[in-house]
């Protein structure tokens, strides 16, 4: 009946699940040779793609490298986007996108949108931990354990955007259970 700050805390949630389910990276990772090539991995939404930049005349330990780490049998000099890590989290985003979108219009009824709000923040928690766990592995297994290779691994925007949905469903349950108790003292005064 009565939204205050958590259709803002809502709509943020929103915006936030939107960004990260139109391929926002979650986490790159570089790993490069000098004078031989660079290999970029963006893990995101979709999976994880590699772009592949070769610089000079490849050694045969780095070619081998280079196929385990892209799939691919055939090393060209420039290869973009390539596909080396798929599975759907789009679809668990947009999902989580349409629960928002329902917890938001179910204003008239606190109690369901609640519970809907609970499961929410538990199924963005979920993501969250989901998220970190994949980083740690996919980052263990795209860097080659050598001192050959200068790597770097990063969290890049689409992680900020899974903690800004959590905390901001979070937020959107506090206010939500503010007008419950709300409703029912004045339903008491009465």
């Amino acid at each position: 009946m009565i939204q205050r700050v958590q259709s803002l805390y809502l709509l943020l949630t929103l915006g936030a699940l939107i960004m990260l389910s139109i391929g926002t990276d979650v986490f790159v990772t570089e790993v490069a040779q000098k004078d031989q090539f660079d290999i970029i991995s963006h893990g995101n939404v979709y999976g994880v793609q590699k772009d592949l930049h070769v610089h000079g005349e490849l050694t045969d330990k780095n070619i081998q490298l280079l196929r385990e780490a892209t799939g691919k049998v055939d090393i060209d000099g420039d290869m973009k986007g390539v596909p080396t890590f798929y599975f759907p989290f789009y679809s668990i985003t947009i999902l989580l996108a349409m629960l928002t979108t329902v917890v938001l219009l179910g204003y008239k009824n606190l109690k369901r949108q609640l519970k809907l709000g609970r499961l929410l923040f538990v199924l963005n928690f979920i993501l969250f931990g989901v998220s970190i766990v994949l980083y740690n592995f996919l980052r263990g297994s795209t860097i080659p354990g050598s001192a050959d290779y200068t790597s770097s691994t990063h969290l890049a925007f689409g992680f900020y955007c899974i903690v800004i949905a959590l905390s901001f469903s979070f937020l959107a349950n506090i206010g939500i259970r503010r007008d419950v108790r709300l409703i029912k003292s004045i339903d008491r005064i009465r």
